[in-house]
């Protein structure tokens, strides 16, 4: 299991009745906000960080973006835990040769390391990766959460049923201590992991489907990883995750992490929660 799980954190009134977004400012917080289904977002501008770190001065990239698809687990052997996401844009700086940009972040504590190249769109090009470190807690580099008054813990089947079904934007976040995993039962590891849901099926028994995918950097071994997190939400108040790890040339599955798990409530974080956040 590659994958973290922490605490329960609230926002008094005050604190979101008087700005629009909060400066994140530990690696405790950003894993809270992320395990409580927060909207977090980000900037980087990684000409302010470590030049030794980078192994190409070409470009040097401004981006920013929303936490989507992230993975974050704990290294309880080094007490310190790490979070991954991508964000990934195809672009057409030749309109002959559309190419894709990726830039993957590996946040340990302090420390952002943000990896980044163009593949190509077959992913196979490593030859030209970037990489450079950045304190993003002391402003080299941003992350933000965006409060919202009326934050919701949907503990039920039915009513996230309802969300989705009513247009709402429904967030999931998985903290696999509580799950089972029937590949590894003896473990399902200290991590967790979650998106927002975009697109979801209802199946012939009721069932909910739903997908997330993204694309990262490893850096050891040096290549590019597609991560592929299939959900299915059953009308008893549990559902079954995959995340399949792809090589993003053939397509050929690595390590996949199978769980079953319970759904959370505001008793109890273990399972898998869903979030609304309100206005």
């Amino acid at each position: 299991m590659r994958l973290l799980l922490t605490l329960v954190f609230t926002l008094s009134s005050a604190e979101v009745g008087s700005q629009k977004s909060i400066k994140v400012h530990s690696y405790d917080s950003l894993i809270t906000y992320l395990t409580t289904g927060a909207d977090l977002r980000y900037f980087f501008n990684t000409s302010i960080c470590d030049d030794s770190a980078s192994t190409s001065k070409a470009d040097v990239p401004m981006f920013g973006g929303k936490i989507k698809l992230f993975v974050a687990y704990n290294d309880s052997e080094n007490g310190s835990g790490q979070t991954i996401f991508s964000h990934v844009q195809y672009i057409d700086e030749n309109i002959k040769d559309l190419n894709v940009d990726i830039h993957t972040l590996w946040i340990t504590n302090d420390t952002a390391m943000i990896f980044w190249g163009k593949p190509g769109v077959f992913l196979n090009n490593t030859a030209d990766m970037n990489v450079t470190m950045c304190n993003w807690t002391k402003g080299e580099g941003n992350i933000w959460v965006k409060p919202h008054r009326q934050q919701k813990q949907m503990e039920s089947f039915k009513e996230i049923k309802t969300m989705l079904t009513s247009g709402e934007e429904v967030r999931w976040v998985v903290n696999t201590k509580g799950c089972k995993c029937p590949l590894d039962p003896d473990d399902c590891g200290d991590g967790s992991f979650g998106n927002t849901i975009k697109d979801f099926k209802i199946m012939k028994d009721g069932s909910i489907t739903f997908s997330a995918s993204t694309t990262f950097f490893e850096f050891f071994p040096w290549q590019f990883t597609r991560l592929l997190s299939f959900g299915h939400l059953y009308q008893n108040n549990t559902a079954t995750f995959k995340m399949a790890y792809l090589d993003p040339t053939t397509w050929k599955e690595g390590d996949n992490d199978m769980l079953s798990c319970p759904l959370g409530s505001k008793s109890s974080t273990e399972g898998v929660n869903f979030f609304i956040n309100g206005t």
